[in-house]
């Protein structure tokens, strides 16, 4: 059929329209390089501010960085409740001990129990993430003095001079003095009562973990010597002490004894620690 003098239904486009559109197109594959340039700069200025947060957060905060128990986000020892319960204290002496004192630490973050560290300033000063893990999950920071000297047995000045070197390696790693202090062997002179400036502390039952090496001698001497207030010694640098302590807790509440620190166990007691005052257990 002829067409001729009727207008199309669907005309083709004119030329300078065609053109113009092959323009458009034109400028946008030149341009969009441009915009992916400059979208990487923006996604990369973003990815910078993130960075530098989260330094300052790390700097302003020096223990972030400390590794802690794998269970440590279900730490639950600032919720427990101590009144009516019988109280013991667990301390240990002679760490931190990287070899088994972590392990000690996650056993305990499992159990939820506290204890309370009596560490040696030269331990602690080769091993200064440990100590800020301990005081992180919630234990309680205390010395052991420098260098595990029988204090009583050399001159006053080497004592004192051991006791604040310890003070001193705790204040640098966790910007504070130990809590307690429990001098070698147990061995005590006025020397020592002057220099210590804190509670001294030493025990009402001793594990012997250190002779007998033995998980089921530790919780039967434990058991047959313990009692409300008491305060049990042990040592976190043998491996079998620390394989001791899942059981150990395990029959202690069985027994109806819950763990606290010596904090927490003074405080229960309605106890004022005095500095220079020796405590063997905290009892009312």
């Amino acid at each position: 059929m002829s067409t001729s003098g009727k207008t199309p239904s669907n005309p083709a486009p004119s030329k300078k329209l065609h053109q113009r559109q092959g323009s458009f197109f034109r400028r946008l594959d030149v341009r969009l390089p441009w915009l992916k340039l400059v979208a990487v700069l923006v996604i990369g200025a973003i990815a910078i501010f993130d960075l530098l947060d989260f330094t300052i957060s790390k700097i302003n905060d020096p223990e972030d960085h400390v590794k802690t128990a794998p269970m440590s986000r279900h730490v639950k020892i600032t919720e427990r409740t101590l009144e009516g319960k019988k109280l013991v204290a667990l301390t240990f002496d002679d760490g931190p001990s990287p070899e088994t004192t972590p392990k000690l630490l996650d056993l305990l973050t499992e159990k939820d129990a506290p204890a309370t560290f009596f560490m040696l300033g030269s331990m602690a000063r080769t091993n200064p993430d440990i100590v800020k893990r301990i005081r992180k999950e919630h234990h309680e920071v205390a010395s052991h003095t420098m260098y595990h000297q029988n204090l009583i047995r050399i001159p006053d000045d080497a004592t004192r001079a051991d006791i604040n070197e310890a003070k001193a390696v705790f204040n640098d790693i966790i910007n504070h003095g130990p809590s307690y202090t429990r001098p070698p062997y147990g061995n005590i002179n006025t020397t020592i009562t002057d220099a210590v400036g804190t509670p001294i502390i030493l025990w009402s039952v001793d594990t012997e973990d250190w002779r007998s090496k033995n998980t089921d001698a530790i919780i039967n001497t434990t058991m047959s010597e313990v009692y409300d207030g008491a305060i049990i010694l042990m040592h976190d640098i043998y491996p079998t002490s620390v394989e001791a302590v899942p059981a150990l807790i395990d029959t202690l509440r069985q027994n109806g004894y819950e763990l606290a620190t010596i904090s927490e166990l003074a405080t229960a007691k309605n106890l004022t620690l005095i500095p220079g005052v020796i405590y063997y257990d905290l009892l009312p």
